[in-house]
């Protein structure tokens, strides 16, 4: 089944907590925070709290709601006419356009910065992400939104806070000092309960779930700058990470390759002393920090048949992922699952065609 956007069932359990989630900590907040604070503290915090909530409530309701899907492919929905209908024997035909590909799933030429969901099962245009929490695919139509989103929710979470910090610092304070009065006496009378302590304590709760949001969010947020600086989506970024990792680890193959034919030929011309060297530099931990800057390997010029090797593996993977056909969502999915506020290694080259 298609989905059109983050409102279309099926639901799942991510984005239902997102919606208890949210009014709890507003609930919370009036009933457990906002009646113990200095009346002008409480009309403050109270407010700048619930501002922030439904403006991210807000926002997320727009992230969910824009369908991101390729233009190419709403058009054909529509019509039940285009590309695919030349597309019966498979296989992607010559681009009739600049800037397309083909999708072998969805069976039409799209976009050529369209990625295809298996979630949503349709391409997004200008891919970013598939945000679990909102239960939608973020592209290009609905990303500013996203970031939107990200930032008032951290605005919340940090208002929630800082408010709470204080006041449980200041509760406790008192509580050790056994002053009257104030922020204790408060607590004491709430609701004519007499139990402030308790609430203190369900407020220190929540003070650590907040915490932990606030630490999640703003490494979510400052990811997200970066890339609007840099101008490229996350989907391009884990790509670029993932081909760095991979030339990182063919270049340390590379040296290990090095360092066993040089210790050997050491071991030949009798050469102990850099032998010693070789094999320290080659150690975990200790040869990249202590013998870095004495390892023969990394000082010595690399020959110029192992530049060229490396160089080749380059262009073949250059040219292997050049290619008119949509990247599947098995290879996005793959590198995304473990990251991203919402994000296991990439598939084989067999699955990359969807």
């Amino acid at each position: 089944m298609r989905r059109r956007n983050g409102l279309q069932p099926p639901y799942n359990p991510s984005q239902v907590g997102t919606w208890i989630l949210l009014p709890i900590l507003l609930l919370q907040f009036a009933l457990f925070v906002s009646p113990i604070l200095p009346l002008s503290a409480a009309i403050v915090c109270t407010l700048c709290v619930f501002v922030c909530g439904a403006t991210a409530a807000y926002f997320a309701y727009k992230v969910c709601s824009i369908d991101p899907i390729d233009e190419k492919l709403r058009l054909h929905l529509q019509d039940n006419e285009g590309p695919g209908k030349s597309r019966q024997n498979g296989g992607p035909a010559e681009n009739e356009e600049e800037g397309t590909k083909f999708c072998w799933i969805d069976g039409i030429d799209v976009y050529s910065n369209s990625m295809h969901c298996k979630f949503c099962n349709k391409c997004v245009s200008n891919f970013d992400h598939h945000c679990h929490w909102l239960n939608t695919c973020v592209g290009g139509k609905n990303y500013d939104y996203f970031f939107l989103t990200v930032g008032s929710t951290l605005s919340l979470v940090l208002s929630r806070g800082l408010s709470l910090s204080g006041l449980v610092i200041a509760y406790f304070v008192q509580y050790d000092h056994r002053k009257t009065g104030g922020i204790v006496e408060r607590a004491d009378k709430w609701f004519n309960a007499d139990s402030g302590l308790i609430i203190m304590i369900v407020n220190g709760s929540f003070l650590l779930v907040d915490l932990g949001c606030i630490a999640l969010l703003t490494q979510l947020f400052v990811f997200h700058i970066r890339l609007r600086r840099e101008g490229i989506t996350t989907y391009a970024y884990i790509i670029r990470d993932g081909q760095r990792k991979r030339d990182s680890a063919r270049q340390k193959m590379e040296f290990e390759r090095r360092r066993l034919a040089a210790i050997q030929q050491a071991s030949a011309d009798g050469n102990w002393i850099k032998k010693m060297r070789l094999q320290a530099a080659g150690l975990p931990h200790l040869g990249d920090g202590i013998c870095f800057f004495c390892d023969p390997i990394r000082t010595e010029p690399a020959p110029s048949n192992a530049n060229e090797n490396i160089e080749n593996e380059q262009d073949d993977e250059s040219d292997s992922s050049n290619n008119d056909v949509c990247d599947s969502d098995e290879q996005h999915y793959g590198m995304m699952s473990g990251a991203v506020g919402d994000q296991s290694s990439p598939t084989t080259s067999d699955e990359k065609e969807s």
